[in-house]
């Protein structure tokens, strides 16, 4: 009999259980498919390497403006390693230069996390959209790093993602400096089911006088296995690190 009971509550706990996971999977399938459908395949549109203001004009600050100068001179003397670590050393572009990539990446949306995997020596970013921010390893989110600490939401149909905590040895493009304490907001959104835009806002007091947009669009690509892309052969074999179009 106290068998028998046994096996009854556990069948009865089983099925709870069940009940209760398929509600969760269901819910979260909702959730998800309450949003745009950012998933899959996208490219540049118009490769560039420069990220271009709406109103024409970058807003330096004085120290701004002389570390561009500074940059410029760099780049026509060919002094990567001084200024460009991600050209001379194939370190990771930062964001929200790792977007101006001409490469393809491909978008998941998983486990609360909208990952960004990059053909490009084949990168990874990372927006975290739990409500209460997970904590990175071995206190790794408490130093500046190249990617920097993305959390995100959605509003409406719009994924907005904000980043912090970026090196400054990583840039804007491939001349734009920034601080430390630098906040760029990103608003992604698909403008119609083949094109995905992302609206980046720029706000670094100590470089720039005031916030400052920029729009970069992509178009779907078919769905595809990136093949291995090791940037440090193409400049061992003094080919750029961002190969072309």
């Amino acid at each position: 009999m106290i068998k028998f009971l046994r096996l009854r509550l556990g069948v009865g706990a089983a099925i709870l259980i069940g009940v209760g996971l398929c509600c969760a999977s269901g819910a979260s399938a909702q959730a998800q498919s309450d949003h745009p459908a950012l998933e899959g395949v996208w490219k540049i549109a118009v490769p560039t390497a420069t990220l271009k203001p709406l109103d024409g004009a970058i807003p330096f600050t004085a120290k701004g403006r002389k570390e561009y100068d500074d940059n410029k001179k760099m780049k026509a003397r060919g002094d990567y390693d001084d200024y460009d670590i991600a050209t001379s050393r194939c370190s990771s572009p930062g964001v929200p230069r790792l977007m101006l990539t001409p490469m393809r990446f491909k978008i998941w949306n998983r486990l609360g996390f909208v990952t960004f995997d990059f053909e490009w020596n084949r990168a990874t970013r990372q927006i975290d959209l739990h409500a209460t921010k997970q904590p990175g390893l071995m206190g790794e989110d408490l130093v500046p790093n190249m990617t920097g600490d993305s959390r995100g939401h959605w509003e409406g149909d719009t994924l907005i993602a904000t980043t912090t905590n970026l090196s400054e040895r990583t840039l804007l493009d491939d001349l734009l400096p920034h601080s430390v304490d630098m906040t760029v907001t990103e608003r992604f959104r698909l403008t119609d089911p083949d094109t995905l835009e992302d609206r980046i806002t720029i706000d670094d007091p100590a470089y720039y006088m005031k916030r400052w947009d920029a729009v970069i669009t992509y178009k779907r690509q078919p769905d595809a296995i990136f093949p291995e892309d090791v940037c440090l052969d193409r400049i061992k074999a003094h080919k750029p690190a961002f190969p072309g179009p």
